[in-house]
């Protein structure tokens, strides 16, 4: 956890061992964490749900319940604090099926911080030392942690998140059963004839091979710790690694990309209200704007005009100077007492005012007298004729 930060975690009584009950008595659990009014019931098959932070106590009363008496009638027979900045600084990220000595039964007192850290830790370390004493074997773990998938995933670094409990947790059973082993070993030694209280076999090879086997199991501790402790510190090296290199990279990464990113949606946002508004500035290439589609229809109006002179004129120009023979088949004949110079000035438009210098100057009377301008310049300034031109 880190400062105030609340987190769900999970509460499980896994099992009560050396305490002195009937027949027809069974324990259970009360849990509370000093913060709700009512305590909440707690066993194996239903653990107790609390939000907790680094500032947190918990505690657990054991009771034994008589069967068929009512509640009132349940005896008390110990308790447990727990704080949990005390659980992160000597278990890890939780506590896994882990031993506690009962501490005796009493009213609730978290104010004095310094001593219920020495009676908790008292009740954590003094388990081996005291085979004896009723005690009581508790989980506590964030709620989404799930014990049954740690040995099955494939990822390091979910197996080192809960290694430490589980690590804290392996060596507290090994000092049990070392205990155990050195209790027995002294009460076979011993004069005291209470061998048959403890069913030991009496053949030497059968505790050898115990022994044996005790040595083996321990072996293959020390090498999964030794692998475990690798694992971690290969872990942090990459951690470090991530953290001092790459993380600073791939931030630097990152602000480029948003930068270019920034400066892309910019350059949309302008193309956009450019096409928008029918091309300008800043359009794209093959935008047409309201100024070059007026220019377009223009040149067509022109190049339109400019093809109709163009019949005109060679209608014209057959007609009057290709003769009988040289006249386009089907070509239609001027109207009687028309001037064709007049309708080929008419057709042209005046468009052309530059037609009397393209001709060099070499122009009759009656042209230069013209006053409308004309688009193409006298017959007779071509030919070189000055002579009326013949009746048609």
């Amino acid at each position: 956890g880190v400062g105030g930060e609340s987190r769900e975690v999970t509460l499980s009584l896994h099992s009560v061992h050396n305490v002195e009950h009937a027949p027809n008595e069974s324990y259970f659990g009360m849990a509370t964490n000093h913060r709700i009014e009512a305590e909440l019931p707690v066993t194996s098959e239903r653990p107790a749900r609390f939000a907790v932070d680094l500032d947190t106590v918990l505690s657990v009363r054991i009771f034994l319940h008589t069967r068929g008496a009512p509640p009132a009638k349940d005896r008390l027979v110990g308790q447990l604090s727990i704080p949990v900045r005390e659980v992160l600084d000597t278990c890890g990220p939780g506590i896994y099926q882990m031993w506690f000595l009962l501490q005796t039964a009493a009213p609730y007192d978290v104010s004095n911080r310094a001593e219920l850290v020495e009676r908790f830790r008292s009740s954590m370390h003094s388990v081996s030392s005291d085979l004896h004493g009723s005690r009581i074997c508790l989980s506590l773990l964030e709620a989404s942690a799930q014990p049954a998938t740690w040995g099955r995933t494939e990822s390091e670094k979910e197996r080192a998140t809960y290694y430490t409990p589980a690590y804290v947790s392996h060596v507290q059973h090994l000092q049990l059963t070392r205990a155990y082993f050195d209790h027995v070993d002294r009460e076979f030694d011993g004069d005291s004839g209470s061998l048959g209280d403890w069913n030991i076999p009496k053949a030497p090879a059968e505790v050898l091979a115990l022994q044996q086997e005790l040595d083996e199991v321990t072996e293959e501790a020390n090498r999964r710790i030794e692998s475990g402790n690798q694992a971690i510190i290969e872990l942090k090296a990459e951690l470090k690694h991530l953290r001092d290199v790459e993380a600073p990279a791939a931030l630097a990464e990152r602000s480029a990309a948003e930068a270019r990113l920034e400066v892309a949606r910019r350059r949309s946002d302008e193309l956009q209200r450019a096409g928008a508004a029918g091309g300008g500035p800043g359009a794209p290439p093959g935008a047409v704007t309201g100024v070059a589609e007026s220019e377009l229809e223009k040149l067509r109006q022109e190049l339109l005009v400019l093809t109709n002179q163009k019949a005109a004129l060679l209608k014209l120009v057959q007609n009057v100077y290709g003769g009988p023979h040289g006249a386009t088949p089907g070509a239609a004949a001027p109207a009687a007492g028309s001037d064709p110079i007049a309708d080929l000035s008419a057709v042209a438009g005046g468009a052309l005012g530059g037609a009397r210098k393209r001709a060099g100057g070499a122009v009759g009377e009656d042209i230069a007298a013209d006053p409308e301008p004309r688009l193409l310049p006298d017959p007779r300034e071509l030919l070189g004729n000055t002579a009326p031109l013949p009746p048609l």
